[in-house]
């Protein structure tokens, strides 16, 4: 009798993982991953009881790699990069930006993303433009430009490839970031 071949969990969240950002959730099947893993589905079930079991794990790695994105150095101002990652994000992983924007996953990837929202409003915490502000202002502004870059992330996932480009993103983030900014500043005096 052959052995038993088992797979460490990190290896199932990590070929489950590289199904959806190559096919969207919709190719992610027991089937499709035995595939990717060379064996039966059989094994997989030592890891997870179910797809549903492993999704959360996969839009956990997803969460990960935009926060990644968010956090690069593009300009040199880290507000203005969390937006411009963001976009980037949606523009060159489509379907991972899909896949945790989606009537099954939305829940989820804001629950995780909840920690990206977390670490950039603390690195924002001496943020000069800032200054002045009150925690619920700042707050105010940031949920602002979110809403700004989530909408601009939808139309740069769905453009054309290479419509949506780097310098155009920075362009929009910089320009659309301000106006929000000195808007609600003008608002709070």
């Amino acid at each position: 009798m052959p052995p038993k071949i088992k797979f460490t969990k990190e290896l199932v969240i990590k070929k489950g993982y590289e199904i959806v950002r190559k096919k969207g959730w919709n190719a992610l099947s027991t089937r499709a991953l035995a595939a990717e893993l060379g064996s039966s589905p059989i094994p997989i079930y030592s890891c997870f009881n179910s797809m549903q079991e492993l999704e959360p794990e996969i839009i956990k790695k997803i969460v990960d790699i935009l926060q990644d994105y968010m956090v690069r150095e593009v300009t040199g101002d880290p507000w203005l990069d969390h937006g411009i990652g963001y976009v980037l994000f949606a523009a060159e992983e489509r379907l991972l930006f899909l896949s945790i924007n989606d009537a099954d996953h939305f829940e989820l990837g804001r629950r995780y993303g909840q920690r990206i929202w977390d670490d950039c409003t603390n690195a924002l915490a001496d943020y000069p433009p800032f200054s002045g502000l009150s925690n619920e202002q700042i707050y105010n502004v940031q949920l602002k430009r979110w809403m700004f870059a989530h909408g601009f992330a939808f139309h740069a996932c769905f453009a054309p490839k290479g419509t949506v480009g780097v310098e155009q993103i920075i362009l929009h983030i910089r320009e659309g970031s301000n106006a929000i900014l000195e808007g609600l500043k003008r608002q709070f005096q």
